[in-house]
């Protein structure tokens, strides 16, 4: 299926610029895809629909952690890796990696601490040993992820990636370097380097927050170059969300309509380009 077509125009060409805002959005989508996103809060790691593990990949300084979900079927799906956050693999991205299993796909989700002995329990260790990670390192973690899940028999062969603020930067190199992605979303993270935008042949979706003071200043420069490229990129800023809106953990952040939407769009957005 063409995906112009498929994406019913939405998508950043040359001339079509789409941006829209907030959650008050939710109002404008199909009340099955409302009521379809609306509860899917929480998937328990023993949810009878999933197959769930861990599993260690081998890099050239040692094994990578990661979590791993897929349908509960012998049938060959897409593949999409999950990229966390500053603060690590916890749980609440591995419920993450679940609903994408739930949603059709065989979803993994490295630990990027993996180097230094794993996600720490608590946040501040956590924060301090995620970011011992490099940016290089963390590229060549997701390569080896998207490699392992491409090469090893274990999906249909089409890979897709979503990463979470740190973890959007990991996407923004691999997409900018020409990685063999048939799709990635970006959420509240930086877009890619208006300096390698043109070589970007990945479609790409970015959820953003509308109160982002690190992220908002580089927008309008990547829309200009989008405009300018025709890179195929959709662009949702979410109005009166901070980075994390997404995730129902963190109250302090958590913003229930904004998440639902982020949420529905992405899940159009993979099938559309992995399916």
């Amino acid at each position: 299926m063409d995906f112009l077509a498929h994406m019913k125009r939405r998508v950043f060409l040359v001339d079509t610029v789409e941006c829209l805002a907030g959650a008050a959005a939710v109002a404008t989508l199909p009340a099955c895809l409302v009521s379809e996103y609306a509860n899917a809060a929480q998937v328990g790691n023993d949810d009878p629909r999933l197959r769930t593990e861990r599993v260690a990949l081998d890099t050239a300084w040692g094994k990578l952690e990661c979590y791993l979900a897929r349908p509960d079927s012998t049938k060959l799906h897409p593949g999409v890796v999950v990229v966390h956050d500053k603060l690590g693999l916890t749980p609440h991205f591995e419920e993450v990696t679940r609903r994408l299993a739930l949603e059709g796909f065989i979803a993994l989700a490295p630990d990027y601490a993996s180097r230094f002995g794993g996600t720490p329990a608590e946040a501040g260790p956590a924060l301090e040993t995620v970011g011992m990670e490099t940016r290089s390192d963390m590229a060549a973690d997701t390569q080896v992820a998207l490699v392992w899940l491409k090469s090893d028999g274990v999906s249909n062969g089409k890979i897709g990636a979503v990463g979470f603020g740190l973890g959007a930067t990991a996407i923004d190199d691999l997409v900018t370097k020409g990685t063999d992605l048939s799709g990635a979303v970006i959420f509240y993270g930086h877009p890619p380097s208006v300096a390698d935008v043109g070589p970007i042949e990945t479609p790409l979706l970015l959820n953003l927050a509308g109160k982002d003071p690190f992220v908002d200043p580089e927008i309008p420069a990547f829309i200009d170059v989008v405009k300018k490229t025709g890179v195929r990129a959709e662009i949702f800023t979410y109005e009166n969300t901070e980075r994390a809106f997404d995730d129902d953990s963190n109250s302090a952040h958590y913003s229930a309509e904004a998440a639902k939407l982020a949420w529905s769009r992405t899940i159009e957005f993979l099938k559309a380009t992995l399916g």
